[in-house]
């Protein structure tokens, strides 16, 4: 596999108050009878409050952007609620005529950092979206007391099937690169739903951690034409910063990690120089593109690469 990058897509713009900070998670979503992807991401104010929004961008060249509403549309949710101190996009699918939207939302805490929690908005475009519930739709368990995150979801076989970031409790990460900082533990989880709202969730995980490794963020499943699984995700190591993994499956179940063939690592300098992270991969007008974060989780913004060899 080989990736051909072909440059920063958008960088937060600063000339809004909300759109100060970062562009994260990239999602892209192919509207194929205006030939645009639609690329769902978000970003956030000065105190990083983060709000979602989406630019559309060109299908045959997705550098160029063609439409951005300067809008966001998905706001914070209420005091007290899972998603009060932000709401970031990590899936968006079609289902009976809906567009279903998952979303992780963050709430700030004391003794550890934050928690994240998964939350589902629907809408029947691509512009006007209305939260399911107040409350997520992956809540706490005695084993994943507050990171149960970043929820990729497909539709076949009559069910929802979902990979989502599951935590395993906190620790200090030593060395250069975290500085001992406190940081979540965490790893892939499969679930799956009759209606896409309540969820069964498996009790192992996906793969297990190895090495020095402390996390697998944000998951993203692409199906190939061959009906392969391929399970996109970012690794976390003790030792460096996050870099772009890949695994793949027949069943979408038993899965083979082949992270030293993903063909893509940081850029020598630039936006993408010290870190790469939250792959989305998508097909469109024959092509098939990965869109990802650069430096800082995205603080950067985002870019794309194109599959040139599989």
């Amino acid at each position: 596999m080989k990736w051909k990058k072909l440059g920063l897509v958008y960088a937060p713009e600063k000339n809004l108050w909300w759109n100060q900070l970062y562009a994260i998670l990239p999602t892209p979503f192919y509207l194929k009878d205006q030939g645009i992807i639609r690329v769902y991401f978000a970003t956030t104010c000065a105190e990083r409050y983060g709000r979602i929004t989406y630019v559309d961008v060109d299908a045959n060249n997705p550098t160029e952007i063609v439409n951005n509403p300067h809008e966001f549309i998905i706001d914070i949710g209420q005091p007290g609620a899972f998603d009060d101190c932000g709401v970031n996009v990590s899936s968006v699918i079609e289902y009976n005529d809906n567009i279903y939207l998952y979303y992780a939302g963050y709430q700030r805490h004391s003794r550890t950092p934050y928690s994240i929690l998964s939350g589902l908005a629907i809408g029947d475009d691509h512009h006007l979206f209305k939260r399911y519930s107040s409350v997520p739709v992956l809540e706490r368990t005695d084993t994943e007391l507050d990171l149960r995150s970043a929820p990729t979801v497909i539709y076949e076989d009559g069910k929802f099937k979902m990979w989502y970031v599951a935590g395993m409790g906190w620790k200090h990460v030593e060395g250069e690169v975290h500085k001992n900082k406190f940081m979540p533990v965490y790893q892939l989880k499969y679930g799956e739903s009759e209606d896409g709202k309540k969820w069964n969730v498996e009790s192992e995980p996906v793969f297990k951690l190895e090495k020095d490794e402390f996390g697998f963020g944000r998951p993203f499943i692409y199906k190939k034409a061959d009906n392969i699984y391929q399970l996109y995700y970012s690794i976390r190591r003790s030792s460096r910063s996050y870099r772009i993994g890949f695994a793949e499956s027949e069943d979408g179940r038993l899965w083979t990690r082949k992270d030293n063939e993903i063909g893509i690592d940081v850029s020598s300098s630039g936006w993408d120089a010290e870190m790469i992270c939250y792959p989305a991969v998508i097909s469109a007008q024959g092509k098939t593109y990965m869109f990802y974060n650069g430096n800082n989780n995205g603080e950067t913004g985002f870019g794309v690469a194109e599959l040139i060899n599989e």
